[in-house]
């Protein structure tokens, strides 16, 4: 193999990575985007739980 064809092979394999990294990045950010949602879900939850082991005294009991 001559030097070109082993520099031209070198290139492209340059931008098939640089391609697989921006749709690894790409995920990331989309990956990021559902874990915030389900945390903002999460703490919605929470907190209906604790309003709602309040209101009517309801809570859990403690053993003396």
């Amino acid at each position: 193999m001559s030097a070109w064809d082993e520099l031209k092979n070198s290139i492209r394999k340059i931008v098939l990575m640089e391609e697989k990294l921006n749709q690894l990045s790409s995920g990331l950010s989309s990956m990021s985007e559902r874990v915030m949602d389900h945390e903002k879900r999460l703490i919605r939850i929470e907190t209906m739980i604790e309003l709602a082991g309040g209101r009517g005294g309801s809570g859990p009991k403690r053993l003396s």
